[in-house]
């Protein structure tokens, strides 16, 4: 269920640097919440030269939004946080200053993948085990 949408200005990443970041982010996504990586989603949005704005003036800010399953602790939301936002600067060569990533998080009963409705964090073992047969066959596993 997590979905990644990455906002940066328009020529600021080839397709092999949108490549390299979505493994990185999928890597990071599930070495801190144990998530499968098959369900982490990264979608890439350009923005055009005057369509974004700080303070009332043009900005060049990316931005990394994540949503994710409503019930990771504080440490391993803070975790997501400084690991995106230590690999985006690293690859994109942008400043801290010119990024923002957050988090929103949704209850898992409001999400869905292959018509399956999530599992709480903590609660993945059992909801594989109930629905492996579904996922091996949407490729999911």
């Amino acid at each position: 269920m997590p979905i990644y949408q990455c906002y940066s200005p328009q020529r600021l990443l080839t397709k092999p640097a949108k490549e390299q970041i979505a493994g990185e982010i999928t890597r990071i996504h599930c070495e801190v919440t144990g998530e499968h990586p098959s369900f982490v989603n990264v979608l890439f949005l350009d923005i055009p030269e005057g369509a974004s704005f700080n303070a009332g003036r043009p900005s060049t800010r990316s931005f990394v939004m994540g949503e994710i399953r409503h019930g990771h602790d504080v440490q391993t939301r803070h975790a997501l946080l400084r690991n995106l936002s230590q690999m985006w600067t690293r690859l994109t060569r942008q400043s801290d200053a010119e990024l923002i990533v957050g988090l929103k998080e949704t209850p898992a009963e409001n999400a869905t993948q292959a018509g399956l409705i999530f599992a709480e964090p903590g609660h993945e073992q059992q909801w594989f085990d109930e629905n492996r047969a579904k996922l091996a066959e949407f490729g999911l596993l």
